[in-house]
């Protein structure tokens, strides 16, 4: 008999990589179709189903790993005893992560990982507000180190350039041209092969990693816009405030002021 979904959420926020929820899904909650709110490592403890994503349908079985991505629409359904666990994350790191260990090669799925079930269950079983955090990001690279790296030539001149980027994302010059010209590419075949494999340009995930940083540095008590924008790698503080206020929804002085009120 089900004992409903175990949900246990970490409360680790300023990180380079950086784990929300550790769950023990058993109601079928996925079944109708949902949006990820963030990166997702899911693996199935028991039962059979079906995960449906990107237009096709893949068999689900006691073993089976599979990663989804922020933003991806997906739906997983399974007989009664269908029972999976997953681990949401998001940070600086992770697009590293994913682009090393290709998880989204071969549809994100990967078979045969029962042998990961005992660490997880231990870990879910164990887990609580003490430890959680270490414990999801211990399961996470944990299982990501069993997995074999990418090798091909296309994933690893994308896991260079992100790699690159999570290294130096704050220096101000920093561009795609300048890490072609250092890995052996040319610029444009590198930019149109970047965006092919992240779905996204260069200068947006440079973006996105610089306004996390931000976020982080505004967390850790920096009050001053214009140092946290050159210490985020934006050379120019009105631009930074700017970028800020439309993924933000609200200005860089306002966000501080929120944090500094307990209000975020």
């Amino acid at each position: 008999m089900k004992n409903g979904n175990v949900c246990k959420f970490s409360p680790t926020r300023s990180s380079d990589l950086i784990c929300v929820n550790f769950i023990k899904e058993s109601e079928n909650e996925q079944a109708g179709g949902v949006t990820a709110k963030h990166h997702a490592l899911h693996l199935v403890a028991s039962g059979e189903g079906t995960l449906e994503k990107s237009g096709a349908e893949i068999a689900l079985a006691r073993g089976t790993l599979f990663f989804v991505r922020e933003g991806e629409r997906f739906a997983v359904r399974g007989d009664g005893a269908l029972v999976y666990y997953y681990i949401s994350f998001f940070g600086r790191r992770a697009e590293e992560l994913i682009a090393r260990f290709g998880l989204e090669a071969a549809g994100g799925v990967f078979s045969d990982c029962e042998g990961l079930l005992p660490f997880w269950e231990e870990c879910q079983g164990t887990a609580e507000a003490g430890n959680i955090d270490i414990l999801c990001e211990s399961v996470l690279l944990y299982s990501l180190a069993r997995l074999r790296p990418v090798r091909s030539e296309v994933e690893s001149a994308v896991s260079k350039v992100v790699a690159i980027m999570q290294d130096r994302f704050t220096e101000h010059n920093l561009t795609l041209p300048a890490i072609a010209k250092e890995i052996g590419y040319d610029p444009k075949y590198l930019s149109s092969l970047f965006k092919k494999k992240k779905g996204v340009s260069f200068t947006q995930l440079l973006r996105e990693l610089r306004l996390r940083h931000a976020v982080f540095l505004m967390e850790q008590g920096v009050a001053s816009v214009k140092n946290i924008a050159l210490l985020s790698g934006f050379a120019d503080a009105l631009y930074f405030s700017k970028v800020f206020s439309l993924s933000m929804g609200t200005s860089p002085k306002a966000y501080i002021a929120a944090l500094q009120e307990g209000a975020v």
